[in-house]
């Protein structure tokens, strides 16, 4: 709970430190609220709260991200939840980018009470237009796993990400982005992720944001599915 409070304190901070400095503040971000469905062993109905930090100076970035959820499972009282944690460090010369980066993982429907994931690798951005942009990326990741019922494991895994962004005009933008996540020692064990997201300008703050996410892991814990989907809608605030 005092983390979700700090959490909540800190962004507050921005967002009043962002209002109080021009446009050319380094810092900016996004903070969403919204309503999930997930289709997958049930019907799921969860409460989602999304922010990003951005910290660009020269040829340097610095990103935090925080996206939790509430889960209400049908028929159930118990309230779960599930978050990821993002750190990521970026040095940038034109269109070639060198990353690195932390995450943190929590997921109860999974079965996983914590992971840690780091990276190391590049992005390369094919294409970058007014309205259009491609870009690849290859890393290396290094996991360390513990479930709920106490089993850990460590594993390391190569990540190929592909992603897609097409602004129809100054008000609608749509983004694909593809990542597909196999483990170097095990043939057969990989992860697939993708990503499709419409977001609508409402006004130079605000924005209505729908997103749909497809998992699909070849070798998940005894009893949870290889599958499962996410509708997020929700409403982001800019700064």
């Amino acid at each position: 709970m005092k983390y979700y409070f700090f959490t909540f304190f800190f962004i507050s901070s921005l967002l009043s430190f962002s209002q109080e400095t021009d446009k050319k503040s380094p810092f900016s971000g996004n903070f969403d609220l919204g309503l999930n469905f997930t289709k997958n062993t049930e019907s799921t109905l969860q409460f989602n709260n999304i922010f990003l930090v951005k910290y660009q100076k020269n040829n340097f970035d610095f990103n935090i991200g925080n996206n939790i959820a509430f889960i209400s499972k049908t028929g159930e009282n118990e309230l779960l939840n599930k978050g990821v944690q993002d750190i990521k460090f970026s040095y940038k010369n034109k269109k070639l980018s060198t990353d690195i980066s932390i995450q943190h993982l929590y997921d109860i429907s999974k079965n996983i009470e914590r992971r840690w994931t780091s990276g190391l690798g590049f992005s390369y951005v094919f294409l970058q237009k007014e309205e259009k942009k491609l870009g690849i990326g290859l890393y290396g990741l290094k996991e360390k796993e513990k479930t709920i019922d106490g089993a850990e494991k460590i594993q390391n895994r190569m990540s190929a990400n592909l992603d897609f962004s097409l602004k129809f005009n100054k008000s609608i933008e749509l983004t694909i982005s593809n990542q597909y996540q196999p483990n170097i020692e095990e043939v057969g064990d990989f992860r697939t992720k993708s990503i499709i997201a419409l977001r609508v300008n409402l006004s130079p703050q605000f924005l209505l944001s729908i997103n749909n996410t497809f998992n699909y892991d070849s070798f998940p814990e005894e009893g949870i599915p290889e599958t499962d989907y996410q509708l997020i809608n929700s409403i982001s605030y800019s700064f």
